[in-house]
This record gives structure tokens, C-alpha cells and sequence, in this order.
């Protein structure tokens, strides 16, 4: 589930965070993304992931792709882990471009089982920090 099932390696990368900050700081960003994910609200997940499309490609319509395929492999993984219980920021460090971050975030699960990963963030065209999947 590492990289956020997978997307199995992929999506993982969104696991990130808890609120140490507000804003639109990598943490605040990835705190609210994680919420998101805590209550299968997977809509509102993509709209903090980085989503880079081809000329003619419609940014929602690949959101509306990517937030389906996370709905069936997150449920299925979090539902073999006793649910999503909980998560927490350790740390957060940012490149010294300010474009690239790195979170490291603890994740618990239902069963006991526990989870850190670092996730990678990154600004979009505006500004604004997103998770960056590698989409």
C-alpha cells in the first residue's frame, strides 16, 4: 500500500499529513487531503493531488478518472486493514527551490497496523501545493 495503493505505489504518495500550519503550506495541503481520504471522500482527495494534462485533456474529467480508481483500491485496502483509523505529520522539509516538498506521515489503521512514508509535494501552475503522483 506504500505510494497509496498504486496507483497501488502511486497514490500512497497522497497519504500525507496532519495540521501543523494553515494555508497553503505542503502540510495544510496534505492534511486536508488525507481528511478527505479518512472519510472515502475520494472527490474531494483529487482536488489536492497534481494532475498534469495533455493539451485538449480535461483536467476534470481525468479528477472524475482518478477519484473512481482510488474509491475501489482504497476501500478494498483500507477494508483489509480494519479501516483508516488515523494519521500524523512527523515532518516536513522543502526543497530549497520552494517548488518540491517532502512529508513524512504516519498512518494507523484499524488493526493496529502502522505506516510511515514520505510523499512527495509539489506547486502547480499557481501556486499552490499538491501531492504529486506522478499523473
Amino acid at each position: 500500500m506504500k505510494k497509496l495503493l498504486g496507483l497501488v505505489a502511486v497514490i500512497a504518495a497522497m497519504f500525507a499529513i496532519t495540521s501543523c500550519g494553515g494555508g497553503n503550506s505542503p502540510k495544510s495541503v496534505a492534511d486536508k487531503a488525507m481528511a478527505a481520504l479518512q472519510e472515502k471522500n475520494y472527490d474531494e482527495f483529487v482536488e489536492y493531488v497534481y494532475i498534469k494534462t495533455k493539451e485538449g485533456e480535461d483536467p476534470e474529467a481525468a479528477k472524475k478518472t482518478l477519484s473512481g480508481m482510488l474509491q475501489g483500491k482504497a476501500d478494498k485496502a483500507y477494508e483489509k486493514k480494519g479501516g483508516f483509523k488515523s494519521y500524523e505529520v512527523l515532518s516536513e522539509t522543502i526543497d530549497p527551490s520552494g517548488d518540491k516538498a517532502l512529508v513524512k506521515v504516519k498512518m494507523v489503521f484499524g488493526n493496529g497496523e502502522t505506516e510511515e512514508d514520505d510523499y512527495p509535494m509539489v506547486k502547480d501552475e499557481q501556486g499552490n501545493w499538491k501531492l504529486d503522483i506522478g499523473k
